[in-house]
């Protein structure tokens, strides 16, 4: 059962002390968490107020939308990282962007997600693109005719988007688009438009190709973090724009939209009368349910809506990972309460109501110990009604985001333990092999295709294992009897069959969930290590990490894209991992992910056995 009183402690003092308030106002201790390195990252709170006060600004939004709609571009490349990207893929889950259950009249602009350096990420792409278009495959190492890029490119758009300093993926995206561009003999002013901070890093690109560039807020500010990207950035505006610019010529509907969302959201009633705002009711339960500002939040979303739990983890973990505190999101999972690490100590069950199934009453008095969100808007089947249930989402989590940060003391704007993997990757994609280390690395462990980096502090006894999966339960075994795993993060880095995720999925959750009795996370890197990697690193450190990174990938089906990228990615998370001292592992395939699933699947079952010491 939840403790009422510790929730109702803490909504008195987010009452007492106007957090809200602060946070609407950009002061006091608010404006403080909000800041980074002396500036203020607090555009987002009042972002749509402005917008919605300056109607010109979002009428220009829907006719940017329709300029690149009249001018022929049916297929948009949108390249970016965290929060620059998975708000797209949160909407094309939801039936936007081209996605499945599209709604509109004609022909939409379809979106691509791009947030990988590994090249089959960008094969997918062409793949759907030439068969879109009746066009064969290019051959791997031959140059296709200029006529042939141009049939494949002529109505495609990439959009470089970066709300971050120093990503550099993008970068290396637009390169080889711009590179096939000029190769087919399209204008690069045309086909790519920027949208990023100035003097980031990828606004030096723009500069130096001359590629046309947008401000990220439609106002020019740069008061907005990439979490918070939505629904008063570009990220949300223009995908959203193309939407519903796409199913109907009326105009005005961007305004409405975001006045639908801004008025379910009511801002007002959390700084009035904090208590009966559900937001500021949910981050108080956190708090509450929270030990030592360390929180295990497992979310149960509406059908339909799972893919919003990926944005809310990197909302909740780039922000809050910090100091040892924090929320570590989760999909909903059954724990085994019999399990040597199950507890329900710092740890909330949230479950996300649309009011529209039969049972809703009993499931609420089923679940006393769960926190119930209602939230009917999800419900809606009208487009615009769904834009404007999901932009009221990002608002409100966000709130929630931020008062849990007030409450605990954490500061939620920047996400500085990134910075140590970022420039350790910049020098190791100079390197010829990324993946040179497993050569030199203490302890080692190898079988097969399969090689075991551990961190160097495990004791003796766990370097004599001589099997990868022995040495891996080794380190489980320690941390279930030293009290400290509450969870098992398994990180894929590169694009795996889809037949290879699901394997992944269910070993990983036999090994956490029913083994040990603590969620687990199935990431995809590198985008996640622009998502949840902070938390990773700096936040709750009651964790395992293994990490998995194929030497073989995919050639390039068009242009130069090598995996150097990725393999430095996975190499420099890890390094900075183990310097951070958390408990990671490195699991090298000397083959491709494709040829591995067998040697993986021994992997997990060998170490299940040897953590139940059979």
């Amino acid at each position: 059962m939840m403790d009422d009183m510790a929730i109702q402690a803490r909504l008195r003092r987010l009452a007492a002390e106007d957090a809200v308030g602060q946070l609407r106002r950009r002061s006091g201790l608010m404006a403080t968490l909000g800041s980074e390195e002396g500036a203020l990252k607090l555009d987002w709170v009042e972002g749509v107020a402005r917008l919605l006060a300056d109607p010109e600004k979002l009428a220009e939004m829907e006719a940017e939308a329709r300029a690149i709609r009249d001018r022929g571009i049916r297929h948009i490349i949108w390249a970016g990282m965290g929060g620059s990207v998975l708000t797209v893929r949160v909407l094309r889950a939801l039936g936007f962007c081209g996605g499945d259950g599209y709604a509109g009249a004609e022909r939409p602009v379809t979106i691509y997600p791009l947030d990988s350096t590994d090249p089959a990420a960008l094969n997918e792409i062409v793949r759907v693109l030439a068969a879109e278009k009746g066009l064969p495959l290019p051959v791997v190492g031959a140059a296709p005719s200029p006529t042939y890029l141009k049939s494949l490119l002529g109505d495609v758009m990439m959009v470089g988007v970066a709300m971050g300093m120093t990503s550099e993926e993008p970068i290396t995206h637009l390169t080889w688009f711009t590179e096939l561009l000029e190769r087919a003999g399209l204008p690069p002013s045309e086909h790519l438009l920027v949208m990023t901070l100035p003097s980031s890093y990828l606004d030096d690109f723009a500069r130096e190709h001359h590629a046309p560039s947008r401000p990220l807020q439609l106002d020019g500010g740069n008061g907005t973090g990439g979490r918070m990207s939505a629904p008063t950035t570009r990220v949300f505006l223009l995908p959203a724009a193309l939407s519903l610019t796409g199913a109907s010529d009326d105009a005005g509907q961007l305004r409405a939209m975001l006045q639908s969302a801004w008025d379910e959201y009511d801002l007002d009633l959390a700084a009035t009368r904090p208590a009966e705002h559900p937001w500021v009711r949910l981050a108080a339960t956190l708090s509450a349910a929270s030990s030592d500002g360390a929180c295990r939040m497992l979310v149960n979303m509406p059908d339909g809506w799972q893919s919003f739990v990926a944005w809310l983890e990197q909302l909740m973990e780039e922000s809050l990972g910090k100091g040892g505190k924090g929320i570590v999101v989760f999909g909903d999972q059954s724990l085994n309460p019999s399990a040597p690490s199950y507890t329900q100590a710092g740890m909330l069950r949230v479950r996300v109501m649309d009011d529209a199934g039969p049972g809703a009453g009993a499931a609420r008095a089923a679940e006393q110990s769960t926190f119930m969100f209602s939230q009917p808007s999800l419900a809606r089947s009208e487009p615009r009604d769904r834009l404007a249930a999901l932009a009221a989402s990002f608002l409100g989590w966000q709130l929630t985001m931020a008062l849990y940060g007030y409450l605990e003391r954490i500061p939620f704007a920047g996400q500085p333990a990134v910075e140590n993997y970022k420039s350790r990757a910049r020098d190791l994609r100079e390197q010829s092999d990324p993946l040179r280390v497993v050569a030199q690395w203490r302890p080692t462990s190898r079988e097969g295709v399969l090689t075991l980096l551990a961190p160097d502090r495990m004791d003796a006894t766990a370097r004599d294992e001589a099997q990868p999966a022995r040495l891996f339960a080794h380190a489980l075994r320690e941390a279930v009897a030293a009290g400290s795993l509450r969870y098992l993060d398994v990180t894929v880095n590169g694009e795996a069959p889809a037949s290879l995720v699901a394997m992944l999925g269910e070993r990983t959750r036999a090994l956490g969930n029913a083994r040990c009795g603590v969620p687990t996370k199935l990431r995809t890197a590198p985008a996640s290590y622009h998502s949840t990697e902070q938390s990773e690193m700096d936040g709750p450190p009651y964790l395992v990490s293994l990490r998995l990174v194929a030497r073989d990938t995919e050639s390039c089906l068009l242009g130069t894209y090598t995996p150097a990228f990725l393999h430095a990615q996975a190499v420099s998370t890890w390094q900075a991992m183990i310097e951070a001292g958390r408990s990671c592992f490195l699991l090298v395939i000397d083959d491709s992910l494709d040829a591995a699933a067998a040697p993986l699947a021994d992997f997990f079952a060998d170490a299940e056995r040897a953590l139940a010491g059979t």
